[in-house]
């Protein structure tokens, strides 16, 4: 088939340059995927109000399934993991973790998850903190067999790297 104006080939046919209805919605498609892709990095951070309200969200969730009295939870918050832990308390941990999006599909906490949620989930003034309590805790895990001390074990070997800047809900 030749392309000349002596024989007309409708526009589907032609390919680059022409616009059909099912090549537009593929533009759009990718338009709108860049836009998501985009979006977190096009909007402010959170900040550390609506941080905190995160925490008390994850905190309200993972109490009705784990019962910890709000004491411990509150020293906790603030990094003191001094108690001795009872298992309400160390899957409240895990609970959390997975309400943050940090445990892979076998259910245990990911590193990589974790970094990769940090800039979602974290005000700016705690990303490079978090990631170096992180960085220095990662192998915490490796002593534990069940995934809720494994959680557990990792969140209070960061509340013992950097108490100051260390946040639980």
């Amino acid at each position: 088939m030749r392309l000349d104006q002596s024989s007309p080939v409708p526009p589907q046919t032609i390919g680059i340059g022409v616009r059909n209805s099912s090549c537009s919605r593929c533009i759009s498609c990718q338009l709108l995927l860049a836009l998501l892709l985009l979006l977190p990095r096009l909007c402010d951070a959170v900040n550390m109000q609506q941080f905190l309200q995160s925490l008390d969200m994850m905190r309200n969730g993972c109490l009705t399934k784990h019962k910890v009295p709000i004491d411990i939870l509150d020293r906790i918050r603030d990094g003191d993991f001094s108690m001795e832990p009872t298992t309400d308390l160390l899957c409240y941990t895990k609970c959390v973790a997975q309400l943050a999006g940090t445990l892979n599909k076998k259910g245990e906490f990911s590193v990589a998850k974790a970094v990769a949620q940090m800039p979602i989930i974290l005000p700016p003034e705690l990303l490079e903190p978090a990631k170096s309590a992180l960085n220095h805790c990662k192998d915490a895990q490796k002593d534990y067999k069940d995934t809720c001390e494994k959680v557990y074990y990792i969140s209070k070997c960061m509340a013992d790297f950097d108490r100051p800047n260390f946040k639980f809900p």
